[in-house]
């Protein structure tokens, strides 16, 4: 009885969050809950982990969100509290960054974790002096690797290895909501700074610098342009 009462809580906080419970990994699968926490076969990194965190505060079990509740919450943040983000939690954001499409799924992407202090304020400064990235407790550098492209696509490679990377670094973004965290895609760089700080080889190439860590702030919603505005059908 107490399960049952427990689930229904459970589902109750889902329902007034605009989430849902099911499955990311197939539409309509069932998320069995007891107890407030998800079946073993629900752990993370499991192909079936539909429990993932969701709308609560920061180190609260969350509910697996719908895409549409994702995309409502992301926002890029810059303020950070100095509460740690724990390793397991930093391998997830980048397993979900790793799930992206690629062109003949050649992934020509890498990624670098910044935790030492004097190398984030490295990136901060390499970054514009923008000291937002250094307050975060860690920072992703999400790299293009066109090398693993070239023998197949030639020039395109570079091409192709950046919009790869680009689709990862969206989905991290993405993860990075689900987990109660916040973080923001900086791409004002000083790239040849960067590979320096890193010790990117000469074809790696740094596509964005990316602080991550518990939101100090909860920035409002952007304008959006309308649909209606930016479709064309046919022909511009």
């Amino acid at each position: 009885m107490a399960r049952s009462t427990t689930r229904r809580a459970i589902l109750a906080r889902a329902a007034a969050a605009g989430l849902t419970v099911a499955g990311a990994a197939g539409a309509g699968r069932a998320l069995a809950l007891e107890g407030g926490a998800a079946h073993a076969s629900d752990a993370p990194g499991s192909s079936t982990n539909v429990a993932r965190r969701a709308s609560a505060g920061p180190g609260e079990a969350r509910l697996a969100c719908s895409l549409d509740a994702l995309l409502d919450r992301r926002r890029m943040v810059r303020r950070f509290t100095d509460e740690p983000v724990d390793d397991a939690v930093v391998r997830r954001l980048i397993d979900a960054g790793t799930r992206a499409p690629s062109a003949g799924n050649l992934q020509p992407w890498a990624f670098v974790v910044v935790r030492d202090a004097e190398r984030r304020m490295a990136l901060a400064r390499a970054a514009l002096g923008q000291t937002f990235v250094a307050e975060a407790p860690v920072v992703i550098v999400p790299c293009a690797v066109p090398a693993r492209a070239r023998e197949r696509y030639g020039e395109r490679a570079e091409r192709y290895a950046t919009i790869d990377t680009s689709f990862a670094s969206l989905l991290i973004l993405l993860a990075v909501v689900e987990e109660g965290l916040g973080a923001c895609f900086v791409g004002a760089f000083d790239d040849a700074e960067v590979k320096r700080i890193l010790a990117l080889p000469a074809d790696v190439h740094p596509l964005a610098v990316v602080p991550v860590g518990h939101p100090a702030e909860t920035p409002g919603p952007q304008k959006r342009r309308k649909v209606a505005d930016v479709v064309h059908d046919e022909r511009w």
